[in-house]
């Protein structure tokens, strides 16, 4: 069974666009949280070199429904022509959290 909850990867080259997407996640309601790992180095293979580039790891909290509004959303604004997105169904964790969160949604909806 699939869980409620999900995190979301992405990646942004800028941050202050990924603030701004992040911002109207939030507004939009399909998100309930995110977090910008700042300056992480991406090491890949680029036509046959080794090549290292910055950029900023997007971490989203979200509920499972939410999942399509939150795809739609980067295809549509992100800068990439095909950007990373990354989907992992999760459990928030402790009692606690959990009710945390269940009452910020309930707040912002």
């Amino acid at each position: 069974m699939a869980s409620d909850e999900i995190l979301v990867f992405t990646t942004m080259g800028d941050r202050d666009m990924a603030e701004e997407h992040i911002s109207e996640m939030l507004e939009q309601g399909i998100i309930i949280s995110g977090t910008i790992f700042p300056e992480v180095e991406l090491v890949y293979l680029w036509e046959g070199k080794i090549t290292v580039d910055t950029e900023n790891k997007i971490l989203l909290k979200a509920k499972a429904d939410k999942y399509n509004a939150i795809e739609e959303y980067i295809m549509k604004r992100h800068p990439y022509i095909a950007p990373e997105i990354i989907r992992m169904d999760v459990s928030f964790g402790s009692p606690a959290y959990k009710a945390f969160v269940e009452e910020k949604i309930k707040k912002n909806s």
